[in-house]
């Protein structure tokens, strides 16, 4: 879903074609979004970060990065927002 640029899971799930799925990732049956989230929402982000930083370090080493320095050495990153704003006082259970 990631890969196909949705801006949200619903917006995935409006504009997914099986078909389309199935023929590039081998996918058979492509769940709803409910049911995506039902999946992803008990991964903790933090499980994520060694895996994260295990991608980022190959791609410093191979030099991938390199191209894509703006000023001085600093990259440009796009961010979702996750955990960029946080509230320990307002928050839901899904939060």
């Amino acid at each position: 879903m990631f890969s196909l640029k949705s801006p949200s899971l619903l917006a995935f799930d409006k504009e997914r074609s099986q078909d389309n799925l199935h023929r590039i990732y081998g996918i058979e049956r492509v769940p709803c979004d409910t049911s995506m989230r039902e999946i992803l929402d008990p991964v903790e982000p933090e499980s994520l970060r060694p895996v994260f930083k295990h991608v980022f370090n190959q791609l410093q080493r191979c030099k991938a990065l390199k191209e894509m320095e703006f000023v001085q050495g600093h990259s440009l990153l796009a961010l979702d927002g996750t955990s960029y704003f946080s509230s320990n006082q307002i928050h839901c259970q899904s939060c």
